[in-house]
This record gives C-alpha cells, structure tokens and sequence, in this order.
C-alpha cells in the first residue's frame, strides 16, 4: 500500500510520521506544499486575512486553486491507499472528496482550529475525515461536542532522528553555547506580548533568542531581551536546532495560546537534544507524565527566576530530570505506540514487524 503525506518537510514532524508509515512496509511519498508556490506568495498569504473577505476569497480562488490542482495531480500519479495531512495544507473540500473515493484520509491537529485562520474550511474537512489526531485535550473535547467521532488525542513524542545528542565538537559547542535558548518567532499583537514577557524572565540567566523581527516591538517594554535577541530571517536547519539545543541548558517552553491544555513539540525536541524544557504548565502534562510528577514546569511567571536559578546552579539534578522525562516521553509515546494509535483509529492492520518501507519523495 502506498501513503501520501501532507506534511512540511521543516518541521521534524515530517521525520516522525514518515517513518511511522514506512516502518508497516508502506511506500511512502511526502508533499509540501511550500515547495511549489513563490516566495511573496507565501507572504501575502499570511497576512491575507487583513483584508476584506470579499478580496480575500479572490485570492483564495487562485492561491488554493494553484495549490490543489497541484495535489490532485500528485494523488492521480500516486494513487495512494491513505492519505494524512497535517493542520489543513489549503486542502480544498472538494480535492477531499476526491481523496476520499479511493483512499482514507486522516488529519493531525498542530494548530487549533478555531484560532489558527489558515483555512476556512478546515473544520469541515475534519468531518469529512477517517480519523482525526490531536496533541490536545480541549481541542479533542470541543470537537466532540460538535459531534466529530474519530478523534483521539495522540502525542508523537521525541524526533529521534532530529534531535539527538550530537557529540559536538569544541568549535561547535563554543560557536553555539548558551545557558538559555529559545528558537521561534513572535507576533505583532496580545499573544506575542504573553511570549515576550514570559521569555523576559530568563533574561538574566544567559539567555539567547532567535527569531523574527516581531521581537523588537516589545524591547521598549522588556529591555533586557535585545541583549539576549538575534534576528533570523527564515527558519534554522533542524541540523543547527539540534546542535543549539546540545549546547545549551535550559529551553524555555511557553504555553501557545493555541495550545489550551497541550505542549509544544518543542518539549520532546529539547528532551531528545538533552536540554530541559523549563515550561509553562499545561494540563495535559499529567497525562503525560502522570498526576503529581515533579516537573519543572511553572504555573506562574514569578517562579522561573527560582527553578531557573535553581537548576542552572545544580547540573546533576538538571541532567537527571532530562533523562527521567526523556524516558518516560520515549516509553509513552514511542514508534510502536503511536503507528498502533493510527493504524487502530484507521481500521487498518499493522504490521507485527517492523518493515522499513520505501520512502519515494
């Protein structure tokens, strides 16, 4: 059987579910949308929704058209048996239905849907949908409220293959060293100053940011971080993420206002890489690491002064709770487990062993 993949390639996602497919003897082709569209494109997208609906629904009329008739020609080429998209991909109702006829679809959730406006049918492609996956619990139960049925809350734990102890060389690690790190962009309105003034309580711990140029707006407010800021155009290699993040300590794991009682992927990226995650609590951290664990996770800004303090003064209690949290993520969420939740959810048969299918593109 063949599998198509509707993810992008530079999230280490990609790795993770490519590998799920391929591992059940599956021929595996992968497309990205990002890949066939011209850079203002991508760009006057993002900030499409400021606009009037009425121009907006015109530039939806070519953007979406020119990137659907591109999948309908893939899947017609490929002909594949299931079909799994991450968020929505500007997939069109109707290219769904096309899927459909032949194949089944399943959707995994990294963006919440009421709040991320990427796409204004993606609600109703997930009804239209085989199986719907979610890292979140509120966004599982809000949906089941609305009567969506094949919906399960799935975590696809750490990016071996991403993030990994890299065995830096001296160069490297002093080109790269950090006591704090935080990779990611920021945004130009209320939950950008959430991140901003959360990030701001690390600034006196050897703190480093990388990102987009949405973190100067906030400088007058919090003016230690344009110390702390680098601007990056563009996203960093995964190959660099990984080694910034083996020479750094502590990763800062803010709460997305998207994600209501999830955690970022950026957990299990750290933990694969060996850094703590120092997060904002999240509710779903009990089910992930189960009720009453110690967890260096904050439940308000006023404590990461103290538990930054804390384990950056106390290397041997830091290393040890990275290898507990990586053990128990590796354990819950591992290959096995999470190629058992999908195949389940789909109705398909797994493999009993582990096959290294083809992975065409």
């Amino acid at each position: 059987m063949k599998a198509l993949l509707f993810v992008p390639r530079r999230y280490s996602l990609f790795s993770i579910f490519r590998e799920a497919f391929a591992n059940q003897g599956m021929e595996v082709h992968t497309i990205d949308f990002y890949e066939q569209v011209k850079n203002w494109e991508k760009q006057f997208n993002v900030q499409v929704f400021r606009l009037p609906d009425r121009l907006r629904r015109q530039w939806e009329r070519y953007y979406f058209g020119k990137i659907n008739k591109y999948y309908l020609e893939e899947y017609d080429r490929i002909q594949p048996g299931i079909v799994f998209i991450y968020n929505n991909e500007m997939i069109l109702p109707d290219t769904l239905a096309h899927f459909r006829r032949k194949s089944k679809v399943a959707f995994f959730m990294g963006d919440h849907p009421f709040y991320t406006p990427t796409n204004r049918h993606y609600i109703g492609l997930l009804f239209q949908a085989d199986a719907v996956f979610a890292p979140d619990t509120f966004w599982i139960s809000q949906l089941s409220k609305m009567g969506l049925k094949n919906i399960h809350y799935l975590n696809p734990g750490i990016p071996e293959r991403d993030y990994f102890p890299a065995g830096l060389t001296e160069e490297e690690r002093e080109a790269y060293r950090s006591e704090v790190l935080y990779i990611g962009m920021n945004y130009p309105n209320s939950w950008g100053y959430r991140k901003a003034k959360f990030i701001n309580e690390f600034a006196d711990f050897g703190l480093q940011i990388h990102g987009n140029r949405h973190w100067k707006r906030f400088f007058p407010l919090f003016p230690k971080l344009e110390r702390c800021f680098q601007e990056r155009k563009g996203y960093i290699p995964v190959e660099t993420v990984n080694k910034m993040y083996n020479a750094t300590r502590i990763v800062p794991i803010d709460g997305n206002p998207g994600l209501m009682h999830g955690v970022h992927l950026r957990m299990f990226e750290a933990l694969g890489a060996g850094a703590l995650p120092l997060l904002e609590w999240q509710e779903d951290l009990r089910l992930i690491f189960g009720e009453g664990a110690e967890l260096p996770a904050v439940r308000s800004y006023e404590e990461i002064p103290e538990m930054a303090a804390f384990y950056l003064n106390n290397e041997a209690a830091r290393r040890e709770k990275v290898a507990w949290m990586k053990k128990v993520a590796a354990e819950k969420y591992s290959a096995e487990n999470l190629e058992k939740t999908i195949f389940g959810a789909l109705g398909l048969r797994r493999s009993r062993m582990a096959k290294h299918g083809e992975v065409a593109g």
